[in-house]
């Protein structure tokens, strides 16, 4: 395994200094897997082109301008134009460890029945990290669960109670761009998430590694999933996606031992235990109590 063998993929949307201070992180720690950055920018900032190409001189940087493009484009995009055998998504203001990146792949390598790969990650106050001298306040991020069971059901059914965004891990890159297309569909941005997490541990093993593995930056400015049932209904879509999770996640469980009916029924459980769970924390739960509730007759 070489680091040369691994990319990460980073979409980024008008923030400049932000890929610039991430390119750096990199460069200072000498890192030497490669660094695809799709750019949805209107127009490129020259000063930030100016710096990235001298930074370029020392990091195995890809740099693709695709205006127009919202985030999940960008991340199918760079999916597909990866040369490596193994990536990892990450957003332009979190930072990967490159040993928890390498440890992954190496797994990944070594495990076949293992379809994604994590390390240790933790959550850090944005203001407290970018301060000099200042205490850094951090929380774990998803744990140290992994999921290795080899019925792909009782291992959804696992998934479900100790849900974690596998995404962010390490992933063979045709398996990846497996994964994420079903989600294409998905008019809403947060079950479209779900989708490819879940689709993900339909069709293989999830593995922890004891390693640090990922930084993720919690502020303001940071896309959170609508907690109003308006907003998630309007605004992110989820009432038109729910046909679209349970076709995708359907097609990765039907094997011969799972039926089309069987899986379609796996689906429907799995989406309502989600929609059990977006009840604990609506604004208002007796409306949504009434939409789970109709939810429920309509796919039965």
């Amino acid at each position: 395994m070489e680091y040369s063998d691994i990319s990460i993929l980073v979409p980024s949307l008008s923030r400049p200094l932000i890929l610039l201070k991430k390119l750096k992180y990199y460069l200072k720690l000498k890192a030497t897997f490669n660094i695809c950055i799709c750019d949805s920018s209107p127009k490129v900032d020259e000063q930030f082109k100016k710096e990235m190409n001298k930074i370029s001189e020392q990091l195995n940087i890809k740099y693709f301008h695709k205006p127009g493009f919202n985030d999940r484009e960008a991340i199918f995009f760079l999916i597909k134009n990866c040369q490596t055998k193994y990536s990892a998504f990450i957003a332009d203001d979190d930072f990967f460890i490159p040993q928890g990146l390498y440890e992954c792949a190496s797994y990944l390598k070594k495990n076949k029945d293992c379809r994604v790969a994590y390390g240790k990650a933790i959550n850090v106050d944005h203001k407290s990290l970018n301060k000099v001298n200042n205490r850094i306040y951090a929380s774990n991020y998803w744990g140290k669960r992994s999921f290795l069971q080899n019925n792909k059901i009782d291992r959804l059914n696992d998934f479900s109670e100790n849900y974690i965004p596998n995404f962010f891990g390490m992933h063979r890159t045709n398996e990846f761009l497996q994964d994420y297309d079903g989600s294409q569909n998905s008019p809403s941005k947060s079950l479209g998430e779900l989708i490819i997490n879940y689709v993900t541990l339909a069709k293989g093993k999830a593995e922890f590694i004891p390693i640090a593995y990922l930084i993720r930056q919690s502020h303001p400015s940071r896309y959170l999933v609508p907690q109003g049932i308006e907003d998630r209904l309007i605004d992110d879509k989820l009432g038109e996606s729910i046909p679209v999770f349970i076709s995708t996640l359907s097609k990765a469980l039907i094997s011969e031992d799972i039926s089309i009916k069987e899986a379609e029924n796996i689906s429907k459980k799995h989406l309502k235990k989600i929609l059990n769970d977006l009840i604990k924390y609506s604004d208002d739960k007796y409306l949504f109590q009434k939409i789970n509730s109709f939810f429920q007759k309509a796919y039965k």
